[in-house]
């Protein structure tokens, strides 16, 4: 009898201990994805650089730090999604741009810069940890100088430059993420964006335009989450990355050359998100 008892004693703890793993694995599986609305703010720094290389021009890394919006929404359809983002500044830093040629210097001037980019996409719920997906993403960039300070000759010229930046291009993405405690999950994405069409202006410069230059962008983000409800989660997102311009070719304006430089973005942000899902 004793033994009897013993073994239904072994038994019942066992189920406990099964019935309570089962419970904790459950709640550390990944959740389906769902549907959803998002909204946030941060911050984002830019460390934007030229140069020429022909005439051995180069500028300074330019950083300024910009407050940015966050909006993006997803709409979950069986085993594919489609969704939207942006990033929206809501201020440009003023910062001091410097160029030198052959290490000497050549000009200095203000530089305000402000970078906007929303991308349509859709993707397959593959795996919880690789989820891909492809879109089009547009991008505009505004840069705007001032205070223009020059050695040859030595001159302070009091006026403004702006220069615009519109572009088109192939998104490919990849997505993923895992459990790590109850209420908390961590997920990522992996972007690159190939420009299939791009249009640069300068207010300064009449008739100066350039289309079509070749580039890339990419970016890399990572997402804590925790979900104060079955509806609500907030998110602290980390992205960094690289947005680059070839540059254009020499052209002949006003019985003078231009062009438009090799140019690299650099890009990090840290934002603070709501979303709710439906």
């Amino acid at each position: 009898m004793k033994t009897s008892f013993r073994t239904i004693r072994i038994f019942l703890l066992v189920c406990a201990f099964s019935g309570g793993f089962a419970a904790s694995s459950r709640a550390l599986e990944p959740d389906t994805p769902k549907s959803f609305i998002a909204a946030g703010f941060g911050i984002e720094q830019l460390t934007y650089r030229e140069k020429i290389p022909d005439i051995n021009l180069a500028s300074s890394d330019t950083g300024m730090t910009n407050l940015v919006l966050y909006l993006e929404g997803r709409k979950v359809l069986h085993h594919f999604f489609f969704g939207a983002k942006g990033y929206i500044p809501l201020t440009t830093e003023e910062s001091l741009e410097s160029w030198n040629r052959e290490g000497q210097f050549a000009q200095s001037n203000s530089l305000s810069y402000g970078w906007t980019r929303i991308d349509g996409h859709a993707g397959f719920l593959l795996h919880p940890l690789l989820r891909p997906y492809v879109g089009i993403g547009w991008g505009y960039e505004k840069q705007k100088r001032g205070s223009f300070v020059t050695t040859d000759p030595t001159e302070i010229i009091d006026q403004t430059s702006t220069e615009e930046v519109h572009f088109l291009g192939a998104l490919l993405g990849l997505e993923g993420g895992i459990p790590l405690a109850t209420h908390w999950s961590f997920s990522y994405l992996a972007e690159y964006l190939l420009p299939f069409y791009s249009e640069t202006t300068n207010d300064n410069l009449p008739g100066w335009k350039f289309t079509d230059v070749n580039g890339y962008s990419y970016s890399f983000t990572g997402r804590l989450h925790y979900a104060c409800s079955a509806a609500v989660m907030t998110t602290l997102q980390v992205s960094g990355g690289r947005l680059h311009w070839d540059g254009s070719d020499w052209m002949t304006i006003d019985n003078g050359r231009i062009k438009w430089p090799e140019n690299d973005t650099d890009f990090v942000s840290g934002l603070l998100i709501l979303s709710i899902n439906f």
